[in-house]
């Protein structure tokens, strides 16, 4: 698929789905594009990406890295409806706080669930920093 043709099906989804994006879409040269939407909290942003016919989606931590991604690849119209399925549970998940950013024991910035994440802590009597979508 080529990527025009590709992010034109992301930007429609997104439009449909999450218009809340489509004011943030920045096209580059090679028609992929990229937008992002920061969290009501004010704490840190998820982002998504067109490259090479697959999304990128992640947050830009609070020190405003974006190391924390994942890829769905798409390379076929077909495989459309299970890659906008993944990034819709995604995106869900993050909103609803059933997925949030933490720092780690190493002292750095990533994504988990908070059911997990709070197993973590009675497991280890640990007590982490959160940030969660809507509050902290």
């Amino acid at each position: 698929m080529k990527q025009e043709i590709f992010s034109k099906h992301v930007f429609e989804f997104l439009e449909k789905s999450f218009p809340e994006f489509i004011p943030t879409i920045k096209y580059n040269e090679d028609g992929s594009f990229d937008c992002d939407l920061r969290s009501p909290s004010g704490r840190f942003s998820m982002w998504i990406a067109t490259y090479n016919e697959e999304i990128t989606f992640g947050i830009e931590d609070p020190d405003g890295k974006t190391n924390i991604h994942t890829h769905i690849s798409c390379y076929e119209t077909d495989d459309l409806e299970n890659c906008f399925k993944k990034l819709t549970e995604l995106i869900s998940e993050i909103k609803e706080n059933k997925v949030i950013v933490y720092v780690t024991d190493s002292n750095v910035y990533d994504w988990i669930t908070y059911k997990s994440l709070m197993e973590r802590e009675i497991r280890t009597g640990k007590i982490f920093q959160k940030y969660f979508w809507t509050s902290n």
